[in-house]
């Protein structure tokens, strides 16, 4: 298939179908095509090459992935292949005639993840919408391309450049400077536009490299936009500062309005390792049938709390909701305390039994936690807020295994209710408050520190040195 006479926005012809790297980060604002161009492509790529799967994730509850499917097949017409698909399945699946395939996926929860790491002989993997990808998502993604062939590996990361606590910024553009000999293209205040961001890592004792190509586009990339288009982009600069500087100029933002601002990935954040067995540990749930958020916390002597485990899954009644809680907790773990909502003790008419009850009755025993909201948030951006420790590092008191990827994704995206500024937005998404509620029922609960062992007393034998006096009515003998 000749793409030359497509309307590929020149920046991607160049940059994307003619060269070969092992990642595509694509970031921009509105309308900067790059979704376009990812339909485009799989289209592409799907009836070009042999034993070819395109694996489509978007971050969502469902495996639905309308928006992503439509598109991909309105790009038929473009290219005069109608007649190529040979099936349109639900699940959501396109078959070609060739034999090649693109699947659509729901990445958001555990129970998610582990589908697609479930799927096999993915060649290639686009990745919509994604600003919080974690950097062990990141891992995870590169490992699941293993069909096709080698050259036609390729993961596709397509994303609006909103967070700037994000892995994304902190991995290619915070964390990297590239060479000028890496830029391909500079924005006018001198950003690179396009450039080459390799990622080195060792592997027994040699250097493994993965190829990265960053590419920031703008409205300005688009040729094809209408001047309307246009102009309602460019209001943005008067009528909402913060938002014409990530959607019109493809700059990282923290959003005014994130309520845990204080929340930072690589300071709140950090890789699996072996917690001390004698540090006292908790849990604490959020529990409803639409989602069971559950954490495993320790917290050592100084009272620093180290969230090192999460369950979160829906649909799932109270006695698997338990079942799944004592599986997940190794026998000779103690647990000091279980903390969940107190609406959890509210007997329901139909039982006469609480959730909290038959909990128990499976084998889970709760606390109740305080749920004053309002100081409850307060008290959590208290454990969140940085600080600099003896040694002039900065710490905070909470870090999270970056293995919990659905606490980290949740955390940045609550947002400030404007008529209690105090408290989340009311209208939130209730998938996105499960887990840091159930971290704030944890602070809420008031945890204790593991108990500093007990400092030998040092006893004095040497008679020869003066003894010091010592009033004898002061001392009781019992």
């Amino acid at each position: 298939m000749s793409v030359k006479n497509i309307a590929i926005l020149p920046i991607y012809y160049d940059y994307v179908l003619c060269t070969n790297y092992d990642v595509y980060v694509l970031v921009g604002g509105r309308a900067s095509g790059k979704s376009y161009l990812m339909e485009q492509y799989t289209n592409i790529a799907l009836n070009n090459h042999k034993d070819y799967t395109m694996l489509v994730i978007e971050d969502m509850d469902t495996n639905i992935g309308a928006g992503t499917k439509d598109g991909i097949l309105a790009r038929r017409a473009e290219f005069g292949i109608d007649g190529y698909i040979k099936a349109v399945k639900v699940p959501p699946e396109i078959d070609y005639i060739n034999g090649n395939k693109v699947l659509f996926k729901g990445y958001r929860t555990d129970d998610q993840q582990k589908n697609v790491k479930s799927l096999n002989g993915v060649t290639a993997c686009w990745y919509e919408e994604r600003q919080n990808i974690t950097q062990q998502q990141f891992r995870g993604l590169r490992m699941q391309l293993r069909g096709g062939e080698r050259k036609d590996r390729k993961l596709f990361l397509t994303l609006n450049p909103v967070n700037s606590d994000s892995y994304i910024n902190k991995t290619f553009f915070e964390g990297y400077t590239p060479k000028r000999s890496q830029v391909f293209q500079w924005f006018e205040d001198g950003r690179p536009k396009v450039f080459e961001r390799p990622i080195i890592s060792q592997v027994d004792g040699k250097k493994a490299v993965i190829k990265c190509l960053v590419i920031v586009t703008t409205y300005r990339d688009n040729p094809y936009l209408t001047i309307q288009q246009k102009a309602d982009i460019e209001r943005l600069k008067n009528d909402d500062p913060e938002q014409w500087e990530m959607l019109a100029n493809g700059k990282f933002i923290k959003p005014a309005g994130a309520f845990f601002r204080e929340f930072t990935p690589g300071l709140h954040t950090c890789e699996p390792w072996v917690l001390p067995k004698e540090w006292r540990k908790y849990r604490t749930m959020d529990y409803g049938l639409d989602m069971l958020a559950c954490y495993w916390i320790a917290v050592d002597s100084y009272g620093k709390a180290y969230v090192y485990r999460e369950l979160y899954q829906s649909d799932t009644i109270i006695s698997d909701a338990a079942k799944l809680i004592r599986e997940m907790t190794p026998a000779d773990e103690d647990i000091y305390s279980t903390f969940a909502p107190p609406d959890m003790w509210n007997r329901r008419q139909e039982t006469g039994k609480s959730v909290a009850e038959i909990f128990a009755e499976n084998g889970v025993d709760l606390e109740k936690a305080n749920n004053d909201r309002e100081r409850g948030w307060l008290d959590l951006k208290e454990w969140l807020k940085p600080y600099t420790d003896k040694e002039g590092k900065r710490q905070a008191n909470i870090v999270i295994f970056d293995t919990c990827t659905n606490l980290i994704r949740t955390i940045p995206q609550l947002m400030r209710d404007k008529v209690r500024p105090n408290d989340v937005d009311s209208k939130t998404n209730h998938e996105l408050t499960h887990g840091p509620d159930a971290l704030r029922y944890f602070v809420s609960g008031r945890p204790l520190p593991t108990d500093k062992p007990e400092e030998k007393p040092i006893y004095n034998f040497d008679f020869e040195r003066p003894q010091p006096e010592i009033d004898h009515e002061e001392i009781t003998i019992i």
